[in-house]
């Protein structure tokens, strides 16, 4: 059925271009992606962080839409404030991988058109960014979910002591979970905002880290109602 009815990146990015990438359409990027030409600049767009068996450590998966990304390749990591000079990287690519359910293997490049997981940029990635070899390039867009986070869930140290590990656990717990927002407040309350997940408990120990332990406990769940009236 995917084979029959779900058009090739080939086909698909044609008309798709304009919704992923916030750049002018003629660029050499946007052309790129609409031809989706392995010969163009890499344009990688990473939707998600996936845990490594190396404790704190993350697989960056994404889509390739233009170019070929392979190891050791130096590329320009693009966050949400890139435009500030913020969250904007240079660094090198030190592995490619082929992502298959629960199953990683190495491969030695990957062209436009195809999902694949990237190793050693993960501290560097927000949670969904854009990595390419375009001097010149903006962004592509970022996913926008149908639902929105609206459980809150306010999560503290019992002992001072290890107010680190909880900020580091929070931090792995956002960048594995793409509907999980984190914040710190004025008041030093760390807050978590997700859907019913949360609401559940299923506050996870193993994708992000030890983000609640014996040390560390959590508030009931608050969901935030919310009326918008539109045309």
């Amino acid at each position: 059925m995917i084979t029959i009815h779900l058009p090739s990146p080939v086909t698909v990015q044609k008309y798709h271009c304009e919704v992923l990438y916030e750049g002018p359409p003629g660029d050499e990027a946007a052309m790129g992606i609409k031809s989706c030409d392995s010969k163009g600049p890499l344009m990688m767009y990473t939707s998600k962080m996936v845990p490594t068996s190396d404790k704190g450590r993350f697989y960056a998966f994404g889509q390739v839409f233009s170019g070929v990304v392979y190891t050791g390749l130096m590329v320009c990591i693009m966050g949400p404030n890139s435009r500030e000079k913020e969250d904007l990287y240079l660094k090198p690519i030190q592995r490619t991988i082929l992502m298959m359910g629960c199953y990683v293997e190495p491969i030695e490049d990957v062209s436009c058109g195809n999902i694949m997981g990237l190793v050693g940029v993960d501290q560097f990635l927000v949670k969904t960014d854009t990595i390419t070899t375009f001097e010149h390039s903006h962004n592509t867009w970022v996913i926008k979910f149908s639902v929105s986070p609206v459980v809150r869930v306010i999560v503290e140290a019992k002992n001072p002591a290890s107010l680190p590990k909880l900020v580091e656990g929070l931090k792995q717990l956002a960048k594995s979970d793409p509907m999980v927002q984190c914040t710190s407040e004025e008041s030093r309350e760390h807050i978590i905002m997700g859907v019913w997940g949360i609401a559940l408990g299923d506050l996870p120990q193993g994708r992000g880290g030890p983000c609640l332990h014996p040390h560390q406990e959590k508030s009931d769940p608050v969901v935030s109602y919310q009326k918008t009236v539109s045309e």
